[in-house]
């Protein structure tokens, strides 16, 4: 019995895809912040069905058509090298009118196969890290022959940190919900930092680091792994597949990953670097990225750790400037935590701190993995 309050749209939804009458449950599924994300169960099999937000993705069909282009090619490269490609990246299926996605009450849904696997919200296992920057190395070497410029750009301007800044300095002035007296010491924080904004979109512009397909979104939580071994199979979540740097990957990875804490803690003394798992992070990228990676590029890893950081606390704050219209709040949220967005931009202004204070430790790691490969 498909017991959720939305049965009748959802009903009309799955009818795109499939023989209603054969659905033996439908499920919410995942924790994912932007799209709504449900399963749909057989008696042999599942899929996975996704309402792509509008509001943030303001071109759903350019969305599809990115990850129809990505995925397609990696499908190839796998099928040719005689691997799974099932498992090794996600495979979208076809409305009965053979489309890519399908438009129910003008809100944009789209289907996958479901790939037998486990994901992490958090953990320390060291291997899983490796697995992970290993994964995220292979996505960059199955694409690294793919033309970006064939990408559109879903989110404009999606990592230009001074764009953020610019846009975050509009919110301030605006201020629509009486919030930025709030958050002071935040908006201090953020202004003493502007000057890095710059340093990874100059050095794309300027031809220092290539332009590469990159995923932007490599928490991990985006990874599938093998139940079994534990390894990992393939990056989801591919709606923000755009053009830019290697180093937003790498950074994004470390940003969640190898904080001691969640991105919601509200003790910041728990906000600390583990280095082994930057290490074990490192050491998997740049194994499956060795014999594409720039030496510029390789500079500028911890810089795009730094960066990516930054941003995204300057984004939650930005947010709740905003009203939190990105990072939306549930109603049990606007109850218990109507600050979260806050307190997110907190938790990653410390971890910030803890990045500029053990800067040059973070390079060495980097140095180090690099001797050893």
């Amino acid at each position: 019995m498909i017991n959720l309050n939305y049965k009748e749209e959802l009903k009309q939804v799955i009818s795109e895809y499939f023989n209603y009458d054969k659905v033996k449950d439908v499920k919410v599924y995942g924790s994912g912040l932007i799209n709504k994300t449900y399963i749909v169960i057989f008696e042999e099999t599942s899929y996975i069905l996704q309402k792509v937000n509008d509001y943030v993705f303001s071109s759903p069909i350019g969305v599809m058509y990115n990850i129809d282009l990505v995925t397609n090619h990696i499908r190839k490269k796998v099928i040719y090298e005689g691997k799974n490609y099932r498992n090794s990246t996600l495979t979208l299926i076809k409305t009965i009118n053979d489309k890519n996605f399908a438009i129910v009450n003008d809100e944009y849904w789209r289907c996958y196969t479901c790939i037998d696997g486990i994901t992490f919200d958090k953990t320390d296992d060291l291997n899983i890290f490796y697995e992970t920057g290993k994964i995220i190395g292979e996505f960059q070497h199955l694409l690294s022959d793919f033309n970006p410029s064939l990408l559109t750009d879903n989110i404009r301007d999606f990592h230009n940190t001074y764009l953020r800044y610019q846009n975050f300095e509009k919110s301030i002035k605006l201020d629509i919900v009486k919030r930025k007296n709030t958050c002071l010491d935040e908006i201090e924080f953020v202004r003493k930092r502007v000057n890095i904004a710059n340093i990874i979109s100059n050095a794309l512009e300027e031809g220092i680091i290539p332009k590469r397909v990159v995923h932007n979104d490599t928490k991990l939580n985006n990874i599938m792994f093998n139940k079994n071994n534990r390894k990992a199979m393939c990056l989801i979540d591919l709606d923000t597949v755009m053009k830019g740097s290697i180093l937003y990957d790498y950074g994004d990875a470390l940003r969640l990953g190898a904080s001691c804490s969640s991105e919601d803690e509200i003790d910041l003394n728990k906000v600390k670097i583990n280095f082994d798992i930057v290490y074990a992070f490192t050491k998997g990228f740049l194994e499956a990225t060795k014999n594409l990676i720039t030496n510029s590029e390789i500079k500028l890893l911890i810089t795009g750790y730094y960066t990516i950081t930054y941003e995204l606390g300057m984004r939650f704050l930005t947010d709740y400037l905003d009203n939190d219209k990105y990072f939306t709040l549930t109603e049990k949220q606007k109850k218990s935590r109507p600050k979260l967005n806050l307190e997110r931009a907190r938790n990653q202004f410390k971890l910030v701190s803890e990045i500029e204070d053990n800067f040059e430790k973070l390079e060495d790691i980097v140095k180090q993995v690099t001797k050893e490969l």
